[in-house]
């Protein structure tokens, strides 16, 4: 839970503030929220191996590479054909992604979400923390089910996904963030306790999804991510950007990945954020 390192880019000189613009003044690591896109693939997994909806080796047929709802069309990047569940997020399948979180309905996602502690404040340390966006669950068809289970129709902030995924390293245990380690008081060092918000699912669920986020970055979509010496358990996520009321622009995304290293003996949860 202790934040390490935290950095916006482009930054300002704070001795000269008043000559920056007030949004280039912000910390969007915990004032911004975006659509995450497919890093977000990790709380439909981790709901469905919860809920013992699949397991890894589940078969999902996603040979259409679409998946339609009314006239609403969702696509893959490729047609993947028929997959293990485990190679859905693998190859960040959105169709394979889709199809087990309308197994499992919108009230069982929603609970997991906000397990994760997306649609809160994720930390005291900050004040002005945007909650990020969240559904109620009761609102969600199959449409918007869908685009929830994918990374779209969320808002999170960096801090709220790097805490989320800090629940995977922590063996399922949410741990809130927080800026200072201790405080001096009468010359004395007083330690900041951890603080345990939720046990977000269980130990076995966690283990699962690390071997598989482990295979993302070996062969899947963050090989980029991979460092010499050390195991590494991430995700990647690419989302376009609403504009207009529109997603159908081709140069405005919110690309990211996050993950934690090493991936057996977690040390350090990292997130990147990249806006357009």
């Amino acid at each position: 839970g202790e934040i390490l390192a935290l950095a916006n880019f482009p930054s300002f000189n704070p001795n000269n503030y008043r000559d920056v613009r007030q949004e280039t003044r912000r910390n969007r690591a915990v004032q911004d929220y975006y659509e995450p896109g497919s890093t977000f693939k990790i709380v439909t997994a981790s709901a469905a191996f919860e809920e013992h909806a699949v397991t890894p080796n589940t078969i999902i047929d996603a040979s259409a590479g679409n998946i339609r709802f009314g006239s609403r069309i969702i696509n893959d990047d490729h047609n993947y054909g028929v997959l293990s569940f485990a190679d859905v997020i693998v190859k960040s399948s959105n169709v394979g992604a889709i199809k087990v979180a309308l197994k499992l309905g919108p009230q069982k996602i929603g609970d997991y979400v906000k397990r994760f502690g997306f649609g809160r404040p994720s930390s005291p340390d900050f004040r002005g923390e945007s909650p990020g966006m969240v559904w109620d669950p009761d609102s969600l068809n199959d449409s918007a089910l869908a685009s929830v289970a994918m990374g779209y129709q969320v808002g999170v902030t960096p801090l709220q996904m790097a805490a989320a995924v800090s629940a995977v390293a922590n063996g399922g245990q949410l741990v809130q963030p927080r800026a200072v380690r201790a405080v001096i008081r009468d010359g004395r060092r007083l330690q900041v306790p951890h603080k345990l918000l939720d046990r977000v699912v269980s130990a076995n669920t966690m283990a699962t999804l690390t071997e598989i986020m482990e295979r993302v970055v070996i062969d899947g979509t963050g090989k980029l991510a991979k460092v010499e010496g050390y195991t590494v358990a991430g995700k990647t996520g690419t989302a376009k950007k609403l504009l207009n009321g529109s997603y159908r622009g081709h140069s405005d995304y919110n690309v990211s990945f996050v993950g934690f290293v090493p991936s057996r003996n977690p040390v350090f949860t990292i997130v990147v954020v990249v806006d357009s």
